[in-house]
């Protein structure tokens, strides 16, 4: 094996044991395991796996998509309320995809909380900066999920106010 994938695989075991709340302690991780690197390494290599940040036992932990795919979060629906209630939202559609723009910077927090809610005709989400790409099932879904989300910044469905299409 190669170096690169010997800390691949430390930094998944690292992570798989629940204890990773930081990339500064993951840093401090590998380094006692005799692997010296950088944040943005470390960084570079939860992307590589798919480490996204979520909770175990309410708890700021990073997670591996196997980890989301089998128990989600049940806090996740509550900070994407709080989410969608501090942040700024624009949705438009594009079926079968949903269009959410918002800050500079927020989107990941939006689309991990989003997919680990495990909302009902939601594939999954791709964000970039300020822009999510949510896939749904079907027109149905989509509309659903627009009317869900618009209800979640306000308390009430705004499903006619929201975005550019009717």
């Amino acid at each position: 094996m190669n170096v690169r994938t010997d800390r691949l695989e430390l930094v998944r075991q690292l992570v798989a044991s629940g204890r990773i709340q930081s990339q500064g302690q993951l840093v401090a991780e590998l380094a006692r395991h005799g692997m010296a690197v950088t944040q943005a390494t470390v960084s570079r290599d939860l992307a590589t796996l798919g480490v996204v940040r979520g909770a175990r036992g309410g708890t700021p932990r990073y997670l591996l998509p196997d980890d989301i795919a089998e128990r989600g979060d049940p806090d996740a629906p509550d900070r994407l309320r709080r989410l969608l209630a501090d942040l700024p939202l624009a949705i438009d559609e594009a079926p079968p995809l949903l269009v959410l723009r918002t800050a500079p910077g927020a989107a990941h927090a939006i689309a991990s909380a989003l997919d680990l809610s495990f909302l009902p005709g939601v594939v999954g989400s791709v964000a970039g900066d300020d822009t999510i790409f949510v896939a749904c099932r079907g027109r149905s879904s989509l509309r659903r999920l627009r009317d869900h989300l618009g209800s979640l910044r306000t308390g009430a469905p705004r499903s006619a106010t929201i975005g550019t299409n009717p």
